[in-house]
């Protein structure tokens, strides 16, 4: 019995390093590529709730609601491949009227998320889609997995986050 026990410590001794050696990095390419991302709703950071863009407006709030469940709404696809650092390429985004381009990269270590080079065409009168559109240009990192994406960006002194589910 001793050398039962004397062996499975031992086992347990070897293995361990490589249980520690677990990489924590994110698989980028699954979590972003091959799918189209649509917008669930944009919140406070640490919140769980739409943020208020309407100021209370609930007509406004209602419109912008009505427009965010429409199928080809408010939609991100990310294209990409693996780069030194990062992870990276283009993407195209669809607000309302307004369509976004450009490219991104993210680290999967840090987290950290860049778009650049955003070229817009089209015109969004909608809260919701200006706020959209902010998200996307101030993008500085994101969190989630191959089933759920959350973009974090800067609005002025708050730190907001977009909610994405697989359309």
């Amino acid at each position: 019995m001793k050398m039962k026990t004397k062996l499975a410590c031992l086992l347990t001794l070897i293995l361990l390093p490589l249980l520690g050696g677990c990489d924590e990095e994110d698989d980028v390419l699954e979590i972003f590529t091959g799918k189209t991302w649509k917008l669930t709703y944009i919140a406070l950071e640490g919140q769980h709730k739409m943020f208020d863009f309407w100021n209370n407006d609930k007509i406004a709030e209602e419109n912008s609601k009505e427009l965010l469940i429409q199928d080809a709404t408010f939609t991100v696809e990310f294209n990409g491949s693996e780069l030194t650092e990062y992870v990276g390429g283009d993407f195209e985004a669809l607000a309302v009227n307004r369509s976004l381009k450009g490219n991104w990269a993210a680290n999967g270590a840090s987290r950290e998320l860049r778009l650049t080079d955003i070229r817009t065409s089209g015109n969004d009168t909608d809260v919701l889609a200006r706020a959209f559109r902010t998200g996307l240009t101030n993008a500085i990192r994101y969190s989630g997995d191959s089933q759920n994406l959350y973009i974090y960006y800067e609005d002025g002194q708050t730190t907001k986050y977009m909610a994405f589910h697989i359309k």
